[in-house]
């Protein structure tokens, strides 16, 4: 029987991953050879999410922005929100 592609290696420092020893899944289909390798993934995952949810974030504030000063120097009246 063959190991499944994602079984062989760990997703974070690529070791082989030894049959018979502890696999940590995370997400379905990734697997780490250790808890600190699959810890560290998990944190790194937090922190990419983070600083895309504040990109995004600075994005919307930029169009709204920009919005509001189209708005005003079109003469139309704008209400504080």
């Amino acid at each position: 029987m063959e190991t499944a592609h994602f079984l062989r290696t760990c997703g974070l420092c690529q070791r082989r991953l030894q049959p018979g020893r502890d696999i940590y899944m995370y997400r379905g289909d990734t697997a780490f050879c250790s808890l600190e390798c699959r810890e560290q993934q998990m944190k790194q995952d937090e922190r990419k999410e983070k600083y895309s949810g504040m990109a995004s974030k600075k994005e919307d504030h930029r169009h709204h922005a920009s919005a509001q000063t189209a708005a005003a120097s079109e003469g139309e009246t704008l209400a504080a929100a």
